[in-house]
């Protein structure tokens, strides 16, 4: 009973630290991919649930590079999308609460599911519980669990699948299905926890031919279905390991070295960005290294065989999605699991085998998970600040006076943020064939909403109506629409 408290009491805390500042604008750190999953699912609750054709505010070309006058978004199954919605339904908050909402909820079933994986290896509480703790209170995590993001999404179904590989074939195959559906990485991260359970239980061949056909399937008929819809596929070559540098001659001494100038892993920058400013600086506040090293050393049945497979699906994940982990570091919320667990064993480690006196032990422990918190801490508290507040004003102004049908012109670079904030459908970017878009558009009034007064907005200043004018932002009127 008291161990059940202690879980309780840790869940309970995470909640709360979760809930600070859960009604705060979608313009935080990385908004921009929050507002298009925000997006999506302000569309289903307006238009209806719609899993085979999901869709978000921008029209532009911008992130597939074909024109997307549907506004098509097709990158995961909108699951999490579709869960925010009835949370949206149930408990009457605005969609972005309800997205949080969701996030916050997954995040602590899946400290729970550490909790469980991490018994089911030890069977023991006190590393399991440790895990947890590390899953729940790490500064990193604690944002991003309550961010609008499917990561929380795929972070829990692959924790389940990890959870039943050993209880259950088909439970866990159709968890890991779901989290590829969100998060095709997370592929890359269990493969060696899945080779490795494979080496030393030894399951039948036929369960896991199923396991691998109920696992990619539904994946692969994904791929398939949204392949129809290439306007709507953001272009992805970019996150893997290849890149475009020539560090080395083309040729040398007759051997082509093309592929060496292409690789994005085992660069400098690579081991630098992933393994210290992001991996120790960031998510581990620089002494958790000492917690996470423990315990890949602390052995109990088959634990040390299991923590190295975690290190390697890290490992494998960063060599492949190489750009990606290094231009976002929200790619990292799906290594926030495997960083949980070895840290839950490293802290046992530190607490069992170190030191001779038990006080001695405990000391180190909250030093150390003190001090990793607040290093971390400072880096990530900058992320709740609101990054632009000019995209809040002119939003909430947009859909106070702008007739509901109207196509808007909101540029930020192609960030969908400001779009997000407008309500309305159209281009995060500045358009120059404004006659083109007005073609093809008849039906619906276009404006300009601009929170720069830079060479584009003000060269379309003498041409258009001014509708209304601050300091911090302009809204013209390109055409009014037909009736």
């Amino acid at each position: 009973m008291t161990k059940k408290i202690f879980i309780i009491l840790a869940l309970l805390v995470g909640l709360l630290l979760r809930l600070y500042k859960i009604d705060s604008p979608v313009a935080d750190w990385h908004s921009f991919r929050q507002a298009d999953t925000a997006s999506v699912t302000k569309i289903f609750s307006e238009q209806g649930i719609d899993l085979l054709h999901p869709r978000y505010h921008d029209l532009s070309n911008v992130q597939s590079g074909l024109n997307n006058p549907q506004g098509y978004r097709m990158v995961e199954v909108p699951l999490y999308n579709a869960i925010s919605v009835y949370f949206h339904q149930i408990f009457k908050t605005n969609i972005d609460v309800s997205s949080r909402l969701v996030s916050i909820i997954l995040s602590l079933a899946s400290a729970l599911l550490i909790y469980l994986i991490c018994y089911q290896t030890t069977k023991l509480f006190l590393p399991s519980f440790f895990a947890l703790c590390s899953f729940i209170f790490l500064p990193f995590n604690i944002y991003y669990s309550r961010t609008i993001l499917p990561e929380p999404t795929a972070v829990f179904f692959m924790l389940l699948s990890l959870y039943f590989f050993r209880v259950n074939l088909l439970f866990s195959s159709i968890a890991l299905a779901l989290s590829i559906l969100v998060k095709p990485y997370t592929a890359i991260l269990l493969f060696p926890v899945f080779l490795t359970y494979t080496l030393i239980y030894r399951p039948k061949i036929i369960k896991l031919v199923l396991f691998a056909l109920i696992t990619l399937l539904p994946f692969y008929f994904w791929r398939k279905w949204i392949g129809q819809f290439p306007e709507g596929i953001p272009k992805s070559d970019w996150l893997l390991n290849n890149g475009n540098t020539t560090t080395f001659p083309v040729w040398y001494k007759g051997y082509n070295l093309t592929f060496l100038n292409q690789l994005v892993a085992f660069r400098p920058h690579w081991f630098e960005w992933l393994f210290f400013q992001r991996l120790s600086n960031l998510i581990l506040g620089a002494f958790g290294i000492i917690p996470l090293f423990l315990g890949l050393v602390y052995k109990k049945n088959h634990t040390q065989a299991f923590s190295f497979s975690l290190i390697a699906g890290i490992v494998l994940y960063f060599i492949i999605v190489a750009q990606g982990n290094i231009q976002h570091d929200y790619y990292q919320v799906l290594i926030i699991p495997i960083i949980s667990i070895l840290l839950g064993f490293g802290y046992y480690y530190l607490l069992k085998f170190t030191f001779s006196s038990r006080a001695v032990s405990l000391l180190a422990i909250l030093v150390i998970f003190l001090f990793s918190s607040y290093f971390s801490f400072i880096t990530v508290k900058g992320y709740y600040q609101v990054n632009n507040n000019s995209i809040l004003l002119a939003g909430s102004k947009a859909k106070e006076i702008l007739p509901s049908s109207s196509l808007v012109i909101a540029p930020y670079t192609g960030d969908t943020a400001f779009l997000y904030q407008t309500g309305f459908r159209g281009w995060p970017v500045e358009v120059y064939n404004l006659d083109d878009i007005v073609k093809s558009y008849p039906q619906h009034p276009l404006y300009l909403v601009s929170v720069n007064y830079d060479q584009y907005t003000n060269s379309l200043i003498p041409k258009y109506q001014t509708v209304e004018k601050t300091k911090d932002y302009i809204i013209l009127q390109i055409n009014h629409g037909q009736n």
